[in-house]
């Protein structure tokens, strides 16, 4: 079968879980003999793509120009229409919910990912996602139209029925994997110079960085321990404004990460990794924990007990004080930590990127 991707979320995506999954989900196809999946872009500064080595040329990297992001947008739009009229495909896959491609299908058949449903569910509290209009819109017209439905958790599938009124019928679920592999590391790879709390990516809105904050600084002064921020972009101004107001300069850190492996050692040397958040379609990055022999304490909404099972201690962002009290338990219990770290390791095998693939490629042969 020859797969055709469209540009969209790595035209908009520089780094981050989707662009990640899409990555991982093109490389595996094309690792088998009898598929290729082909993905048409002008330029692109995803980084996930050029880990996988595939094609990912800058436009003029190291400049910003007016609407450059709207050129490579329609840049890479433009020559994804022409390469559907152009090139032989079986079926297309839409990387995001813009629906331009469909009056170019010629009754080839398309599926598309439902990755999440925050837009819908949290436009009323974020003013940021004010825009939900437009894209709740754009996700009915192409879930309407879509001949198959990938959710990437039961509890995004339940979502997309729920909010958009799709038949269960249509919809796969099929879930991700985790891209860092399990090590077996020396005791020198799980020592840091300072104990400290992880948190992982993006911290705006529905993350609930602040909330956690809120609850979990007295516990950062109690025991001196650091919170340490990876990824996700540097501290905003708010963000700085309440680490000062609540004294933990010196305890609330960020860092930059910047491949692979100094991930997978930041999330070693944690005492625990926390997802305090309130919504995620799947939750990457307590698998990137499960495979770091890093303990787990997450949220139990959403898709997060689904991903974590019986390998995380489970906090509720609506009682602050289940956050500090979980942290506490870690701390006390050297047994619950390593218990935590064996269930981790085991929940970490029902999920792998192969797996995603090969469920993915069935998908397209039912299609075809």
């Amino acid at each position: 079968m020859n797969i055709l991707f469209d540009h969209q979320t790595f035209s908009l995506q520089t780094f981050g879980g989707i662009s990640r999954y899409y990555a991982e989900l093109i490389t595996g196809i094309n690792c088998t003999l009898e598929n290729h999946a082909y993905l048409p872009l002008v330029f692109t500064e995803n980084v996930h793509l050029r880990e996988k080595g595939l094609k990912a040329k800058y436009l003029l990297p190291k400049k910003n120009f007016y609407k450059k992001a709207q050129f490579t947008y329609r840049s890479n739009q433009v020559y994804t229409v022409a390469q559907m009229h152009g090139k032989s495909f079986d079926v297309f896959h839409a990387t995001y919910y813009d629906s331009y491609f469909i009056p170019h299908l010629r009754g080839r058949p398309f599926t598309v990912t439902f990755l999440d449903m925050i837009h819908e569910k949290f436009s009323n509290q974020f003013a940021t996602l004010s825009d939900s209009n437009f894209v709740t819109k754009q996700k009915q017209l192409i879930a309407d139209r879509a001949d198959r439905i990938i959710a990437i958790s039961e509890s995004t599938k339940r979502d997309v029925v729920e909010l958009l009124s799709i038949d269960p019928a249509k919809i796969d679920v099929i879930y991700l994997g985790n891209s860092l592999e399990p090590v077996a590391g020396d005791e020198n790879d799980q020592q840091s110079h300072y104990p400290y709390l992880l948190f992982v990516g993006r911290r705006e809105r529905y993350k609930n960085f602040e909330g956690m904050l809120h609850a979990i600084h007295p516990v950062l002064k109690k025991h001196k321990i650091k919170l340490v921020c990876a990824g996700g972009g540097p501290f905003s101004n708010n963000e700085k404004e309440l680490i000062h107001k609540l004294n933990v300069d010196d305890l609330v850190v960020y860092r930059i990460i910047e491949n692979d492996i100094a991930l997978q050692k930041i999330y070693r040397q944690a005492i625990a990794f926390i997802f305090p958040t309130m919504y995620e379609g799947f939750g990457i990055p307590v698998l990137e924990a499960f495979a770091s022999d890093c303990p787990c304490i997450v949220s139990n909404l959403s898709s997060l007990p689904e991903v974590a099972g019986d390998a995380a201690l489970y906090i509720d962002p609506a009682q602050p004080d289940s956050m500090p009290e979980a942290i506490e338990q870690l701390l006390h219990d050297n047994g619950l930590r390593q218990k935590l770290i064996k269930a981790g390791q085991q929940q970490l095998s029902h999920f792998s990127w192969q797996r995603t693939v090969d469920e993915t490629l069935s998908l397209y042969k039912r299609l075809a």
